[in-house]
């Protein structure tokens, strides 16, 4: 038996995934696991994207998009965590990504044959309806008509 000391241990990557997973929880976005869920959801949207179009894998553009999409989690769940009057800001921030990721994923699976295409083709229409209602119900502001102007009366002279 080799007696060369092991420095990857499985205790060592605990640690440090723990500690990942606590500053991932504390400063980007939390719970951790939806900012996990949304990066893999994001990493296989790309993937089957490039499958269905056949392009070839880009590791530094997935790679600045994950990027981008970490910083603009961490500054809404900032904001939403320490801003009494921004308290909507981080689910703001995160629906878009998941619905139009969700989206073109299930597209890509349809195009793939990996999901049934009917099946495929409901699950995307019941989303797009969705973001549809959901961007109806939200009352717009008409705006106010102007105030009816009195005209002033002049005193007429005799």
């Amino acid at each position: 038996m080799s007696m060369t000391p092991r420095f990857l241990t499985v205790e060592a990557v605990a640690v440090v995934a723990a500690g990942v997973s606590g500053f991932v929880d504390a400063h980007i976005w939390s719970p951790a696991y939806s900012y996990y869920s949304l990066l893999v959801l994001v990493v296989l949207d790309v993937l089957t994207n490039n499958l269905v179009e056949g392009k070839p894998m880009v590791p530094r553009n997935l790679a600045l998009r994950l990027l981008a999409y970490t910083v603009l989690l961490a500054f809404a769940h900032g904001f939403a965590e320490h801003e009494k009057g921004l308290f909507f800001l981080s689910q703001l921030a995160m629906a878009p990504f998941v619905i139009v990721h969700m989206r073109r994923l299930i597209i890509s699976f349809g195009k793939l044959d990996l999901v049934e295409p009917a099946v495929a083709d409901l699950l995307q229409k019941r989303i797009t309806r969705a973001s549809e209602v959901a961007a109806e119900s939200v009352p717009v502001p008409e705006p106010a008509a102007p105030a009816p102007m009195v005209e002033p009366t002049l005193p007429v002279a005799p």
